[in-house]
């Protein structure tokens, strides 16, 4: 009985483990997340106007911008819309890859 319970507990924590893991290994890496801003920020960030460049940006100042655009601290019609729709670890992925570029 023990032995069953044992191993019933750890077929469940796999389980639990592969699921929690599933979405992260669905989300697109940083790249493919930037390609989304290239509609009005320029391709890889290059805005040409009126929407600001993001290219180069330090990362701490892409982060901050974005938190207060997903929290609404800072107004836009679309970017409120668009950050909330990121998870902070695709936020800081974007981050690094905008201040690379």
């Amino acid at each position: 009985m023990k032995t069953k319970t044992i191993l019933l507990l750890a077929g469940i924590l796999a389980v639990n483990a592969a699921e929690a893991a599933e979405p992260a290994a669905r989300r697109p890496d940083a790249e493919r997340l930037a390609h989304a801003c290239g509609g009005c920020h320029g391709t890889y960030g290059h805005s040409q106007a009126p929407t600001p460049a993001i290219a180069g940006k330090p990362e701490d100042e892409f982060l901050a911008a974005m938190r207060d655009f997903k929290s609404g601290q800072r107004v836009s019609s679309a970017m409120n819309r668009i950050a909330r729709a990121y998870t902070d670890e695709d936020l800081v992925a974007m981050a690094q890859f905008f201040k690379k570029q």
